[in-house]
């Protein structure tokens, strides 16, 4: 018997069976009904994440509002009893879920283990202590302190929230003008500035066991970055690394990485620079990788990281299937035009006319594309899920799929 489990979840399942975003941390495929006893705190946004048949849910009004959290999980455990468990899945609320562990003497990752994961500045401050490579940077203070700063590391620089995902308000700032300009435009005081690094980009994902050890790892390359695709609209994406050399050079780092954090019994999603001659951290989260990552895992090596997390969490036994390495995958993400919400008057699909491409999510007419910042796994102007191939077919179809996919929208007042 696992025990008794708090899951605290703002994420919705859509009923469209086109879209897949949130399947593989449904509760049926990450929980065993003859074991957990699972209690659900939910906001009206999660609320149909949670099975039908449950028979302890808690809605929120606002995860934000921590006071009226607190106080509502307070009165639960007075009536239903203590719990073993707190487990989240978003990265929004991890820390909520380190709070009220604290607060109700539960085991796991504490409000400052959790914080190691969330302040960029701290992560590479330990990183950096390890003796690992991290780009040059600064907190935000005073406007010389921040073009000094700027000026040790040359131009271009990256100005970033200190705590933040999915490169949202993160800038590359090519001149002392410019960043006199953003200094003008807005307070930097919850910001950093770090030297820009020139390189490719790549992710390491998996999930460590209770001694730190990877239970499952797995190196990719981005195609485009999350940066260019929020600022310039470029097509984001990425491919499983198949190359030996690559993925014991990328993982080894990024498990010394993970080590110096202290990382245990957690999912992680890991960047990393290569440079050519070096690999530089970038910034890493303790939770499963977003936009469609998740998903080609699945769907290549047969392992759920939303469901091996929590084996691991609940120490159940892990018996994985032995992943075929040699076998490539990727995803594609389009986004639609600017400014939205548009609506789409005609998109192209591309199954069966691109190899190895297996699903995807195209807008039909007459839908309409909004806005949510941050949220890669929602519907975008087209997204495309890739397996089966060699690492250079499947990079050959990304290339493919990006020539030949077509979509055309109106603007909605």
């Amino acid at each position: 018997m696992s025990g008794a489990i708090l899951f605290l979840t703002r994420w919705p399942i859509h009923e469209d069976e086109r879209r897949w975003e949130n399947r593989l941390a449904a509760p049926d495929l990450v929980f065993d009904p003859e074991t957990d006893r699972v209690t659900y705190l939910c906001d009206e946004g999660g609320r149909s994440g949670v099975p039908a048949d449950a028979e302890r849910v808690h809605v929120v009004t606002d995860f934000g509002d921590v006071d009226a959290v607190l106080e509502l999980v307070d009165t639960i455990v007075r009536e239903e009893g203590p719990f073993d468990h707190v487990i989240a899945f978003s990265e929004i609320l991890l820390g909520l879920a380190a709070t009220l562990r604290e607060r109700h003497g539960v085991p796991g990752s504490s409000p400052e283990e959790t914080s190691r994961f969330s302040d960029k500045t701290v992560m590479k401050e330990k990183v950096s202590r390890a003796g690992l490579r991290v780009p040059r940077w600064a907190s935000c203070r005073t406007e010389e302190q921040i073009l000094a700063a700027a000026e040790e590391f040359g131009y271009p620089v990256i100005v970033k929230p200190v705590r933040g995902a999915s490169s949202q308000g993160v800038r590359e700032i090519a001149s002392a003008q410019e960043l006199r300009a953003l200094c003008a435009e807005r307070s930097l005081r919850e910001y950093e500035i770090e030297e820009f690094v020139q390189g490719d980009i790549l992710h390491v994902d998996g999930v460590l066991d209770a001694e730190g050890k990877p239970s499952f790892i797995c190196t990719s390359r981005y195609v485009s970055t999350c940066l260019d695709f929020e600022l310039l609209g470029a097509p984001l994406g990425s491919v499983l690394q198949t190359d030996p050399e690559v993925r014991a050079r990328c993982e080894e780092f990024a498990l010394r990485c993970l080590s110096a954090l202290g990382l245990r019994s957690s999912a992680f999603h890991l960047e990393l620079f290569d440079t050519g001659s070096d690999l530089v951290f970038l910034e890493v989260g303790a939770r499963v990788p977003g936009a469609d990552v998740s998903y080609v895992i699945n769907d290549v090596h047969d392992v759920n990281l939303f469901r091996l997390w929590v084996d691991v969490l609940l120490g159940r036994p892990v018996d994985l299937p032995v992943p075929d390495m040699t076998l490539s995958g990727g995803w594609l993400i389009v986004q639609g035009p600017k400014p939205l919400p548009q609506k789409v008057t005609a998109a192209t699909p591309l199954l069966d006319q691109v190899p190895y491409l297996y699903r995807e999510l195209v807008p039909r007419p007459g839908e309409v594309l909004e806005s949510r910042p941050g949220a890669y796994a929602t519907l975008q102007g087209g997204r495309f899920l890739f397996r089966g191939g060699t690492q250079e077919e499947i990079e050959e179809a990304l290339r493919q799929a990006r020539a030949q996919y077509r979509l055309t929208t109106v603007p909605v007042a």
